[in-house]
Order: C-alpha cells, then sequence, then structure tokens
C-alpha cells in the first residue's frame, strides 16, 4: 500500500483548519498549524508533500512563510497554496511572484480545494522526478 500524502494546513482560524481537515482527511493525512512559526517547525519535523497557507497571520504573515520556504533548498519547490481572504490583485501577484503554485479566495468551495490540491501534488512530484 503506498502511503498517503501529507498536506500542512496554516491558517489561524480554527473554525479554517476544521474545515480544511475535514474536507481533505478521507483522501490525505492533514497536519494543521495556526501561525507561521509554528507551521516552519511542523515543517521540519516532517515535510509534508503540500501546503495550505493563509495569506494573513498575526506574527508572520503567509508571504513571509512563503519566502522562508523558498529560501531553503530543502522546501524550495514544496507545492504551496494560498487559500485566503484577500482579493487584492497585487496581493495575488505577489504571492505568484514569490512562487506560490495556486491562490484560492475564501469562501472556497470543496471541489475547487481539492482539484488545487491535486494539480499541486502532482505538479510537486514533476518538479521532483
Amino acid at each position: 500500500m503506498s502511503r498517503r500524502f501529507r498536506v500542512l494546513a496554516v491558517d489561524d482560524e480554527n473554525d479554517i483548519l476544521l474545515i480544511l481537515r475535514t474536507s481533505l482527511r478521507d483522501d490525505y493525512d492533514v497536519t494543521t498549524a495556526s501561525n507561521g512559526p509554528e507551521a516552519l517547525q511542523k515543517i521540519q519535523d516532517e515535510m509534508p508533500d503540500v501546503i495550505i497557507l493563509d495569506m494573513m497571520m498575526p506574527d508572520m504573515d503567509g508571504i513571509e512563510v512563503l519566502e522562508e520556504l523558498r529560501r531553503d533548498p530543502a522546501t524550495a519547490a514544496l507545492p504551496v497554496i494560498f487559500l485566503t481572504g484577500v482579493s487584492d490583485r497585487a496581493k495575488i501577484r505577489e504571492a505568484l511572484d514569490k512562487g506560490t503554485s495556486f491562490y484560492i479566495t475564501k469562501p472556497f468551495s470543496h471541489r475547487d480545494l481539492t482539484s488545487k490540491v491535486e494539480q499541486a501534488l502532482r505538479e510537486g512530484r514533476n518538479a521532483t522526478s
């Protein structure tokens, strides 16, 4: 039996983390973090296959987390999906320019979320093979 892909969901809203865990648990092993520093620690402890990341968080926002990931060769190619309430075009462009795989705005549909996770995993596997 092949191992299940690991998803790290990062959001400062517990309701969103619960929705993500519930939406994805049938197909993926889902771990959560409620802020950027906690996410970076969890990534060091056990590398996920894809990260779902909120943009607006206290202490360290999603862009800062993404920049940290892209600086480290071990996580530079790790697929990151922004899931956020921010729909400002300049912020979306900044996230894409800094290397996010996809950008989903809240509220989101289960179908859109799972489609983006599957696509990010495919692209991540292609980047490492």
